[in-house]
């Protein structure tokens, strides 16, 4: 070590590298110019002598200095260094939901606590702060935030959300102290501390606001469910009561008081105590005074939120008036204390459920189309041709305030019944209208829908009155590719694109091929049990895996009943493909010479023949091949993945794949 004698010199000793090193940056960062700083680990520490160069020695902690390998000199001094979280991490916490239960992380329980006690003191009292370290034994999944001490490998693995805040860092004590003790320029001092003060006011100052709008949001929220001239409640994702009024709770028989933090269900006739009510649907329920009652759910989805579900009751409409009311519960035989099923009861369920997946980027389509559910404006829906276009515009339709209205496509009304344009808009008062393929309208209706969407009735297009109508359509091309070739109106794509969704063709979530095909055959085959082996051969299936699927989701789904179809007890082979799959099924097929052909023609009718046989067979047709030759054509066949040549006696065997292109090959 070089030591100066002009400046006052500390040891640092502390265990890990990692914080040794921080230590030192950050104490010569801010007293460096009077103090030098020098680093140990405990362990290197051996002999008296290694430490009278120094005034001072800073434990990194209590357990350090307890455990110092030798006896230090009266003439040392010692101080503990006090530590603390990092503040700047404030701004990153207090963004966690209040109420939230969070998970401490760090590698011992006792540091744990002392960061809980940290976090506590400074206020964040919103939270219910749980220790978590190496030596915790059981985890509870229901937690979804964790901060960790610079200990990310320790969260939990099925949290998502973590805020990682690094090592503590040295707190302002310990640098006071040491300024008292070399007697540094209380001016110094002062700066550091207003420095950190004046850091820790801004935290302050964002933690309060970002609190005080949460609470003053709450405030907001429960004041107008409470005011709302009508029955509403709000559920959170457990189907928890998280907000009800007096309307609502007059309906289903419980006070307010006994509602909030009750679960839903159990505010019904113990029939329906299964029942979450977490998906957007309507019921026809009869409540403890035996009153039908029309409950509608839906599902409200936000951004890094918890999803929530809005209630509202009304009374039923008499089912002979509505033939369209869905059935009342009494009705459908809850009888010997069975559970009802709710399939039956609901009117409408969002068809998002249709839409099934594990692609990470369709994912996040459907939530982006959930979320617009929720608005009234219109939608653009764009992608490739069987990307599910018109499932999403439907999911959409079901999962909104509409849901209760018509759903219409322009195009059929058009096509099948040649309506006129007032008949198209009384079908589609107060729903939905699906104009699908809009890229393909006339300037005519690219008029009409223009009109519609600014609500105005110029050339006499629209009946001289307003509508109320919700507009989605879908494209396959980019239609604003479209604009810019003058193919389509301008002023239309502006009215469209308020919102655009753009579908993912099949090719680019291959993982959610062996879902779509399970999830297919399940419906084709009635829900009876099946084994994919048992259908498809493991060639064929791999093919589908593999397969670029022009024609997107589609296109399989077309498949899986071509399938169905064929299906016969023994499983389907590559050569069973469709005709235009196989049409283009190999390349290599297009190279294929006559020779290999006849070669692969021999194999398939004389199963197992070795080169001896093939030989023979081609000679008995006029073709003549050497050993050698026939040896290297075999081979080619082989890594072409269209014959098997077996070892020893086993001769050749024809591949799906070899079968597949002879097939076509006609």
């Amino acid at each position: 070590m070089s030591l100066s004698q002009k400046k006052p010199h500390v040891l640092i000793v502390c265990i890990s590298p990692y914080i040794r090193i921080e230590f030192q940056d950050y104490l010569h960062s801010v007293l460096g110019d009077h103090i030098l700083f020098d680093t140990s680990a405990p362990s290197d520490i051996t002999d008296i002598s290694q430490l009278l160069p120094y005034q001072c020695i800073l434990f990194s902690s209590t357990k350090v200095q307890d455990e110092f390998p030798i006896p230090i000199p009266d003439s040392i001094s010692q101080i503990v260094c006090t530590r603390t979280f990092n503040h700047a991490f404030l701004d990153q916490i207090i963004r966690i939901p209040p109420g939230e239960k969070v998970y401490v992380v760090n590698d011992f329980f006792d540091s744990t606590l002392s960061t809980i006690q940290q976090f506590e003191e400074f206020g964040l009292s919103q939270y219910q702060f749980i220790p978590y370290s190496s030596e915790t034994q059981e985890t509870d999944l229901s937690i979804r935030y964790a901060i960790t001490v610079g200990e990310p490998r320790l969260v939990p693995g099925h949290i998502r959300n973590v805020i990682n805040i690094g090592n503590r860092i040295i707190d302002i004590s310990t640098i006071n102290e040491l300024c008292v003790l070399f007697h540094l320029p209380a001016r110094l001092g002062n700066q550091i501390t207003r420095n950190y003060i004046s850091h820790i006011l801004k935290v302050v100052k964002t933690a309060g606001s970002y609190y005080s709008s949460f609470v003053f949001s709450q405030q907001l929220l429960l004041a107008t469910v409470s005011n709302l001239p009508f029955a509403v409640c709000l559920l959170d994702e457990s189907g928890t009561i998280m907000a009800v009024n007096k309307h609502f709770s007059k309906d289903w028989g419980f006070s307010k008081k006994q509602g909030i933090g009750t679960p839903f269900s159990h505010c019904l006739p113990h029939a329906y105590s299964r029942i979450l009510f977490n998906q957007t649907a309507d019921y026809r329920i009869a409540n403890h005074m035996d009153v039908p009652l029309l409950l509608s759910v839906m599902e409200l989805s936000f951004p890094n939120h918890t999803r929530v579900c809005l209630l509202t009751s009304k009374p039923a409409v008499n089912q002979e008036t509505d033939t369209n009311a869905p059935p009342l519960l009494s009705d459908l035989a809850l009888s010997q204390g069975q559970e009802p099923d709710p399939s039956p009861i609901e009117r409408q369920r969002s068809s998002f459920s249709n839409l099934v997946t594990v692609s990470e980027r369709f994912q996040e389509v459907l939530s982006y189309a959930r979320r617009l559910s929720l608005y009234d404006f219109p939608v653009l829906i764009q992608g490739e041709s069987g990307t599910q276009k018109k499932m999403l515009a439907k999911a959409i339709h079901q999962s909104s305030s509409r849901r209760r209205c018509p759903f219409v496509s322009l195009n059929q009304l058009l096509t099948l019944s040649g309506c006129d344009l007032p008949e198209i808009l009384e079908a589609a008062n107060h729903g939905t209208l699906l104009v699908d393929h809009i890229e393909k309208l006339s300037p005519k209706m690219q008029d009409f829908l223009a009109q519609l969407l600014q609500n105005t009735a110029s050339d006499s297009l629209l009946p001289q009155r307003s509508w109320d109508i919700r507009v989605i359509a879908t494209s396959a091309p980019n239609l604003y590719s479209l604009v810019q070739e003058n193919a389509f109106q301008e002023n239309l794509f502006f009215h469209l694109s308020t919102a655009v969704l753009d579908t993912i063709p099949l090719k680019e979530r291959r993982e959610d091929i062996p879902l779509l095909l399970e999830h297919f055959f399940r419906s084709l085959f009635h829900h009876s049990p099946f084994q994919m082996d048992a259908i498809l051969s493991k060639s064929l299936y791999q093919f589908l895996l593999s397969y670029d699927y022009p024609g997107n989701v589609k296109e399989l789904m077309n498949l899986a009943q071509y399938f169905s179809s064929l299906y016969a007890a023994h499983p389907l082979i590559l050569s069973q493909l469709p005709s235009y799959i196989r049409d283009s099924l190999a390349h290599t097929g297009d190279n294929l010479t006559a020779l290999k052909r006849q070669v692969l023609t021999i194999i398939k009718n004389t199963p197992k023949s070795g080169r001896a046989s093939i030989q023979k067979a081609l000679s008995e047709s006029g073709a003549q091949i050497s050993d050698g030759k026939l040896r290297g054509l075999l081979k080619e066949l082989s890594d072409q993945e269209l014959i098997l040549v077996h070892r020893t006696k086993g001769g050749c065997e024809i591949t799906e794949a070899g079968l597949a292109l002879l097939v076509r090959g006609g």
